[in-house]
């Protein structure tokens, strides 16, 4: 069964991006020979969802390979590339047609700031959540999480520290049962 895992880093105090938009913080902690998971993620990943405003700070450089990319916005123009599509419908319906198209053993990577992940973890269509915590205050800037319409319980799968300070948590959306 597909799984749909979004990634993210945040400073410890819960920004993904500093209120100037400058990003060296996150770039300034990797150390070179640590492995936080990229090589695994590309290794699972059938297709990628991306928020727009990510793939403008990208560059427009993601999915430019082989691996389908949506973009999630509603400038039409924004996406280009191959295999790189621009979205702007129900997100339901993304995730249904993604589903259909990649391979089942493959996984959906979401790749995006705090307005997607928000949408599409109050529509349940997140299965896990990876965050790495980076070990800087930025006292203010974009949060992980916008307003959500309820909480969403989490389940600990892994916990990694690395020697940069680095520490990467990865949740399961706990689902009722019943």
């Amino acid at each position: 069964m597909t799984t749909v895992f979004a990634g993210m880093a945040a400073s410890l105090d819960g920004f993904i991006q500093s209120t100037s938009g400058d990003l060296s913080w996150l770039n300034d902690a990797m150390a070179p020979g640590e492995d936080y998971g990229f090589a695994e993620t590309e290794r699972r990943t059938g297709a990628y969802v991306i928020g727009a405003n990510t793939y403008r700070e990208m560059g427009g450089s993601s999915g430019g390979g082989t691996v389908p990319t949506y973009v999630v916005t509603h400038d039409a123009d924004l996406a280009s590339g191959k295999n790189v599509h621009a979205f702007a419908g129900d997100l339901m319906q993304l995730f249904d047609t993604v589903r259909a198209d990649i391979d089942p053993g493959k996984d959906i990577c979401v790749f995006g700031g705090g307005q997607v992940l928000t949408q599409l973890l109050d529509l349940g269509l997140i299965d896990e959540i990876g965050l790495s915590i980076i070990p800087v205050v930025l006292g203010s800037g974009v949060p992980f999480f916008g307003a959500m319409a309820s909480s969403t319980k989490l389940e600990l799968m892994d916990c990694r520290p690395f020697p940069s300070g680095i520490v990467a948590l990865n949740y399961r959306v706990a689902r009722p049962t019943g």
